[in-house]
């Protein structure tokens, strides 16, 4: 209930932030709503803590577990953000990404498919040059905090590891706490567009303690690239 509410609460200051925009920016000068479409490639550590992994792999043996899911995936989805200048240098940013991953191994007599997805809520601020005869080329920086939500279901559970388990397939959804530190380099194109050149995000992600696994840290790194309009 505190993060349903923490996510609303971020996301009404957001489009607040937006409406006064108009009040505070300088029209005829600056830049003062832009979104930004791409595509996304994060690089995301394992949901699972190695260690219980392991302990399944030393008491089952012959799983390899900590082989096919203890290792960092590459995910792939796509990013959406909108922005709302103030002044010539800083906004406000609301930021959407979502990644997905889907993998098939043989664990003893099991046949296990999973399927993993991870989809960020984030708000911030951006520093960049917003001038509308501003420089050819833009790097920009932001900071942004919010939620993540991950959903990661395993099925194809058999024998021993069915028995382990008590079920023939597991499923987990949270949403935790998390956030984004990076930045990029935007490329003017057009009087209204600019080309994303690249974006890269150290966007850390938190699974809490479940049932059968241990909590875990996520050290995740997110690459994007699109169109920005403004």
């Amino acid at each position: 209930m505190k993060i349903k509410s923490f996510t609303v609460s971020l996301f009404t200051t957001v489009i607040l932030c937006f409406f006064g925009v108009s009040a505070f920016a300088q029209k005829s000068e600056i830049n003062r709503i832009e979104v930004f479409a791409g595509y996304s490639y994060d690089r995301v550590s394992s949901p699972y803590a190695s260690e219980d992994l392991q302990h399944i792999d030393t008491i089952i043996g012959g799983t390899n577990l900590n082989t096919n899911l203890g290792k960092s995936y590459g995910m792939t989805g796509g990013e959406f953000s909108i922005t709302g200048n103030f002044s010539k240098y800083v906004g406000a940013t609301f930021d959407f990404s979502t990644h997905r991953n889907t993998r098939s191994f043989t664990a003893g007599t099991s046949n296990i498919t999973q399927k993993y997805t991870l989809s960020n809520f984030l708000g911030g601020i951006q520093i960049k040059n917003n001038k509308k005869d501003g420089p050819v080329a833009k790097p920009f920086f932001h900071a942004l905090v919010g939620v993540a939500r991950q959903d990661v279901k395993l099925t194809g559970l058999a024998g021993t590891l069915a028995t382990f388990f008590g079920a023939s397939q597991l499923s987990e959804k949270q949403t935790n706490f998390a956030f984004a530190v990076g930045g990029g380099l935007d490329v003017k194109a057009h009087k209204h567009v600019d080309i994303r050149v690249i974006q890269v995000d150290y966007n850390p992600t938190y699974i809490k303690e479940t049932e059968d696994f241990s909590s875990k840290y996520q050290g995740n790194v997110r690459l994007s690239f699109g169109i920005v309009i403004h």
